[in-house]
């Protein structure tokens, strides 16, 4: 079968890309360090933002603020993060990663990265941030 038109969309190719991604992340991260994408992406944001509430994650994530729950509970399940109550708006509470969680985050990070670079080809770390900022910028004008 001739799927070349297919292949000259970049819209296809980003979709069997991220095919190939979760499946990639699934073997080589999510096994190993017992981690689903939308868990490490949470840890990520968490270990970049000091404190950060249900909502904004939610809305970081482009993920229903009900279907975070599980995700929320499952983390601090584990330890990984925390809630805790805001100081100066008893009513409200943001979400803290642990200890423990940055630990993993950092590893999982360097996992996913070695990754990208052996598994996607990518020569060198320059290759793989120029690829990251082509990406951004097709989502990010949404």
């Amino acid at each position: 079968m001739d799927d070349s038109g297919l292949r000259e969309l970049v819209g296809y190719q980003l979709k069997r890309a991220d095919l190939a991604m979760q499946k990639l992340f699934a073997q080589e991260i999510g096994e190993p360090f017992q981690l689903r994408q939308i868990e490490f992406s949470v840890l990520v944001l968490l270990a970049c933002n000091e404190r950060l509430t249900h909502k904004r994650v939610s809305a970081a994530l482009g993920v229903a603020p009900s279907n975070m729950v599980s995700v929320m509970s499952a983390l601090e399940a584990r330890g990984l993060v925390i809630r805790r109550r805001n100081p100066t708006d008893g009513r409200s509470s943001f979400w803290q990663i642990t200890e423990a969680g940055a630990t993993l985050e950092h590893r999982a990070v360097l996992a996913v990265r070695a990754m990208e670079m052996t598994r996607f080809g990518i020569k060198d770390e320059q290759a793989r941030r120029d690829l990251a900022g082509s990406l951004d910028s097709l989502w990010a004008s949404e």
